[in-house]
């Protein structure tokens, strides 16, 4: 269904949408217990992070769709076709450098190592990390596997290609011509509107970058943002510790 925000009836129809998830998608609790076997994170309040992959059972998948339905239409997204989300896709095997322990533990890399291509594995396309508190979705993330990306520029790289250097900063998002090895897509990124400012969304990015690949933590320098809105600009510096420099990615 398309959606016009400068139809009436659109607006509308969207408004109550809204209103009916503001506080978070509902969970039963059949459902919350057969989503807790596959959580990764655990805190209190009943909350938990589980992740739901192409190998979990349909009402699984068919409720992370559920979810995300939700936050496409909340950020304005495209929405993923099931044949897509539940799919898998190749990926060149690389020199062990780019995880874990390459950068002293804090997940930046001040200068990226060269990775040497080895192979091809096949692995899930996407993951989809749902945070949940008692009987409601109030988060998720939908992370994918990547293999390139592009590098935000700092306003001083920015003034480099223009020639004229910005009064005041922008929040506006510039990336590099030549593109990076990447390894970890954040495809979606969402809080329900009752539960931000609370660091949801920052659990399940760590989730997510922790877990994607089985025994392996991938670092940060190796996660990309997809094309991120404002607020998802600002989540991502918040996250990287840093204006520029971390990656975003074409999907």
């Amino acid at each position: 269904m398309g959606y016009v925000p400068s139809h009436a009836e659109d607006a509308a129809l969207h408004r109550k949408f809204h209103a009916l998830n503001v506080g978070g998608v509902d969970i039963s609790k059949a459902m919350s217990e057969r989503l807790r076997q596959n959580q990764v994170w655990s805190g209190g309040d009943r909350s938990f992070i589980a992740v739901v992959t192409r190998r979990d059972p349909p009402a699984l998948r068919n409720k992370a769709s559920e979810v995300l339905k939700v936050v496409n239409t909340e950020l304005g997204a495209v929405p993923i076709p099931d044949e897509v989300l539940w799919s898998q896709t190749r990926n060149p095997i690389t020199a062990p450098a780019q995880m874990q322990g390459q950068d002293g533990g804090n997940g930046q890399n001040a200068s990226h190592p060269k990775k040497a291509t080895l192979d091809h594995s096949t692995s899930d396309r996407f993951k989809a990390y749902l945070f949940v508190q008692g009987q409601k979705c109030v988060g998720a993330c939908l992370a994918e596997r990547i293999q390139e990306a592009f590098r935000v520029l700092g306003q001083d790289d920015v003034a480099g290609y223009t020639g004229q250097h910005p009064d005041t900063e922008s929040s506006s998002i510039s990336i590099s011509a030549a593109a990076y090895p990447a390894i970890l897509g954040i495809s979606r990124i969402w809080t329900s509107n009752l539960h931000r400012k609370h660091g949801f969304a920052t659990r399940l990015l760590d989730s997510a970058r922790s877990s994607f690949l089985y025994g392996m933590s991938i670092v940060r320098a190796d996660v990309a943002f997809s094309q991120p809105t404002e607020s998802g600009g600002q989540l991502a510096r918040k996250w990287f510790g840093q204006r520029a420099g971390w990656l975003v990615y074409i999907d």
